[in-house]
């Protein structure tokens, strides 16, 4: 019988599970220790920029001021409902993980709450994603996961631009990957269910995650891909069937954006040609897997969120300035992570390999080469690092965040907060700009002061800040004044009372 050659031997020990080499000399150190700091820095960053840009007044009733009327309801044991956005946020997306906040919101009722809970939750997704990378790759990795996660536009845009549910799905994304990495099935399916509470399209993502642990383990068989895979299933279904029973029609509007259905008349542009921006998500997931972690099988993960948001008509799904590539931020680290600790693993296989070749090398004195990574490997992760932090400069730019906010309120936080003290009365029925509702809430019954929708009001206030997402045109806000009872102004803030109770349209 033939017997092993001794290289051989070794390569097969070294790669077997009993016998992984030490990936840092450094490993008795906690790996939890990286983690839990960047969590704790994260979490704090992530709340002075929120934070900064509530109290400068940047803060938007879509969404702030709708998850704020939807935590209030769910603090009185409520169906989220939210005046701001019209309907019942159950018939807006399936997200029950969001009664959560209505916990947050008994504690302490304000909109920074939420914003304090959403870093929280983004920063703790990150401490998981380097702690693992430290356990995992070594200290070096996991601090250029730790400052690139940090200063990733994917994760700022969601931090920067008020609250959303899916801030939620940033950590369960981050344990569902280290499950699938880890072959740990139970915190799998924890991490399956989580998603698919978080938000009706993440039932995709788990049916592909179900996919992923099938290619990864296949020599184990169906019976895990498939309650995977099931999950992921059942959570679509069950949310069109909430969403369905919940919302106006008996249907998501959403669907539109892909053919299907009435639309939900939310005023977004849209593009049904093939543009080439829609391939703009996939560049970040790119860049957010520092381009060598695309060949993880990570990857599969990333597809229906990249697949549905470049077929749909909404260009907001296409652009990188909202809070859609939070769900690309925890696979495209990890899958980097992935990706370098294989090549560690099997680098130190060689290694152990080449060593024996060496030292028989040596007696006949033949040359040796050493392995080593690959010259174009460590310039694409460099570029991409690069293009990280060139997308996150131009994103913080963009929104003109100013941490020093965080210290003093601005004069139009300050004369929306007065206006409303001196003149509205408690529960008012006021309907606001996009920029006013939010710092209403939870003191007066906010509505949005927009042409798709027509509240029935005794009160209107908008301010003239130039830009503004959804801004009332200034012919609509002349008619107004001209038409009410009273007006109020103080800085860029005017408050109008009604001759009545009437329903309102931003119109000319």
């Amino acid at each position: 019988m033939t017997q092993p050659s001794p290289t051989a031997d070794s390569l097969t020990r070294a790669l077997s599970p009993s016998s992984t080499p030490s990936l840092a000399p450094d490993t008795r150190r906690p790996a939890w220790l990286l983690g839990a700091g960047s969590a704790v820095v994260a979490s704090v960053f992530f709340a002075v920029l929120a934070l900064g840009r509530w109290n400068a007044g940047n803060s938007a009733d879509y969404d702030l001021g709708i998850f704020a009327q939807g935590a209030d309801a769910w603090s009185r044991g409520h169906w989220p409902v939210s005046h701001i956005r019209g309907l019942s946020l159950l018939g807006d997306h399936f997200s029950p993980l969001l009664a959560t906040w209505g916990l947050v919101w008994r504690i302490w009722p304000t909109p920074p709450a939420l914003l304090i809970t959403q870093s929280v939750l983004l920063g703790a997704a990150l401490g998981v994603i380097v702690g693992y990378a430290r356990r995992r790759a070594g200290w070096k990795v996991a601090v250029l996961i730790a400052v690139v996660g940090i200063f990733s536009r994917a994760v700022l845009t969601t931090a920067m631009f008020d609250v959303h549910e899916v801030a939620y799905a940033a950590i369960a994304l981050a344990v569902l990957c280290i499950a699938l990495l880890q072959h740990r099935f139970g915190w799998a399916v924890g991490a399956a269910v989580w998603l698919v509470l978080t938000k009706e399209d993440l039932g995709l993502t788990v049916f592909a995650a179900g996919c992923c642990w099938w290619w990864m383990y296949r020599s184990e068989g169906w019976r895990r891909p498939l309650i995977l895979a099931a999950i992921g299933f059942a959570g679509v279904i069950a949310a069109m069937l909430v969403i369905g029973a919940f919302a106006p029609g008996s249907g998501t509007g959403y669907l539109a954006y892909f053919g299907i259905g009435k639309s939900n008349k939310l005023p977004v542009p849209e593009d049904h040609s093939l543009s080439p921006q829609r391939l703009l998500p996939v560049l970040m997931y790119v860049v957010l897997a520092l381009v060598v972690g695309v060949r993880s099988k990570l990857t599969l993960l990333a597809i229906p969120t990249l697949l549905w948001r470049a077929v749909s008509s909404n260009i907001h799904y296409w652009a990188l300035d909202f809070h859609y590539d939070v769900i690309l931020w925890p696979i495209g680290l990890l899958a980097f992570v992935d990706v370098v600790a294989s090549h560690r693993g099997l680098s130190a296989a060689l290694s152990s390999a080449r060593n024996e070749r060496v030292s028989k090398g040596r007696a006949r004195n033949e040359p040796v080469s050493k392995p080593g990574p690959a010259v174009w490997e460590i310039a694409t992760v460099g570029v991409a690092v690069l293009a990280g932090f060139g997308l996150a400069v131009s994103e913080m730019a963009d929104r003109s965040v100013a941490p020093a906010s965080l210290f003093r309120a601005a004069p139009v936080v300050t004369n929306i907060r007065s206006l409303a003290a001196d003149h509205l009365p408690k529960d008012a029925r006021v309907a606001t700009q996009a920029d006013v509702g939010a710092y209403l809430v939870p003191a007066y019954d906010a509505y949005s002061l927009r042409p798709d929708q027509h509240p029935s009001v005794d009160y209107v206030m908008f301010t003239s800040k130039p830009k503004w997402l959804y801004q009332v045109p200034q012919c609509a806000k002349d008619k107004l004044i001209r038409e009410g009872a009273l007006v109020w102004r103080r800085g860029t803030v005017t408050l109008v009372k009604l001759d009545h109770r009437q329903r309102v349209t931003p119109s000319c």
